[in-house]
């Protein structure tokens, strides 16, 4: 079972890392650039927006990830 806990653990780390990345990528491809798109502005709010969703949802895997790291003992309720 222990190898069990340290794969999820990985994949829920993993799943962290791709959470920022899909957000960062997305700033990228929504950034404003002189032949068109978004002007700065609106751009900071679309940014702002998803950051919570994309940031909540990397630091809740994350979290999970670091209590499966720590075992079966830590996690209490």
């Amino acid at each position: 079972m222990e190898n069990f806990e340290k794969l999820g653990a990985l994949g829920a780390k993993a799943v962290a890392g791709g959470a920022v990345a899909a957000w960062l990528g997305f700033a990228f491809l929504t950034r404003p650039v002189s032949s068109g798109g978004v002007d700065t502005v609106t751009h900071m709010a679309i940014m702002a927006s998803t950051f919570m969703v994309f940031g909540m949802l990397a630091l809740s895997h994350f979290w999970f990830g670091m209590q499966l790291t720590k075992g079966r003992d830590s996690i209490t309720g």
